[in-house]
């Protein structure tokens, strides 16, 4: 048996007919190299395709990656300020035996902390909670000047700020005006509560600013300094409860004026 032979004829529209003569072998191998071209270009397709899939799915990881170590990071940050906080509220706790003058103290130490502003999205949102709490926490004095001249003790369930008479007297914290008038030992007094659970006493006042009920910012001016009451020279009685309890105002304070 011949081998059977195949004729493929191209007629152009004007010119010679030409002929291209193939025999069956001819086909059989020309359609396996067509198959094998075709079948390298759809797995070199399908390769390249992955591989963008896979370095899309990369850079998505890389991108999470790179959001956690930043959140570690501010967290870090948060873990070194929070000690520096301590450090400074021991720091003062030791040295409420001398008279320190708190001018001095509040320019030393704000030299050694730098709050940096944090990063937009989940972490701001936690910052604009951060600091909407700040407003309702004591964690300033109720004034720059004078001396710490008696500490928190068992017996002195407050401390005691020397001052000329007449100083400004600032609130240390968001909340409302629940009390203003006199007290036999106490003289002129001001107390100031809110919903956070804080209550503070300010006593041997010359004069009031405020008035009862009255809602009352921090650091918002409220009273002038005075030797009223039981009182041997002019000072401030500055007094803290938390959720009833008397407590230590340093142990709440943080460096920020």
């Amino acid at each position: 048996m011949g081998i059977r032979k195949y004729i493929i004829q191209i007629i152009p529209e004007n010119g010679e007919v030409r002929e291209i003569h193939l025999t069956g072998r001819m086909i059989i191998v020309l359609g396996i190299a067509i198959f094998l071209i075709f079948g390298t270009i759809l797995y070199f397709s399908v390769s390249i395709g992955k591989l963008v899939v896979d370095k899309v799915e990369y850079n998505l990881l890389k991108n999470k990656v790179a959001h956690l170590e930043n959140r570690g990071l501010e967290i870090e940050k948060l873990n070194n300020r929070m000690k520096k906080f301590y450090d400074i509220a021991d720091k003062l706790d030791k040295a409420l035996g001398l008279e320190i003058s708190l001018e001095e103290f509040y320019k030393a130490e704000e030299e050694k902390i730098s709050m940096e502003p944090y990063e937009t999205g989940e972490l701001g949102t936690m910052k604009a909670e951060a600091e909407r709490l700040q407003d309702f926490m004591p964690n300033m004095l109720p004034t720059t000047e004078g001396w710490i001249s008696k500490r928190f003790s068992a017996d002195h369930k407050a401390i005691d700020i020397s001052l000329k008479e007449g100083t400004f007297i600032y609130s240390t914290m968001e909340g409302m005006v629940i009390f203003t008038g006199d007290r036999e030992y106490l003289g002129i007094t001001l107390e100031i509560n809110n919903d956070e659970g804080f209550a503070i006493i300010y006593a041997h006042l010359s004069e009031i600013l405020v008035r009862k009920g009255q809602e009352v910012k921090k650091n918002q001016l409220i009273a002038l300094s005075g030797n009223s009451g039981r009182s041997n020279a002019p000072h401030l009685h500055y007094g803290l409860q938390m959720q009833g309890k008397w407590v230590n105002p340093i142990n709440y304070l943080l460096i920020r004026r």
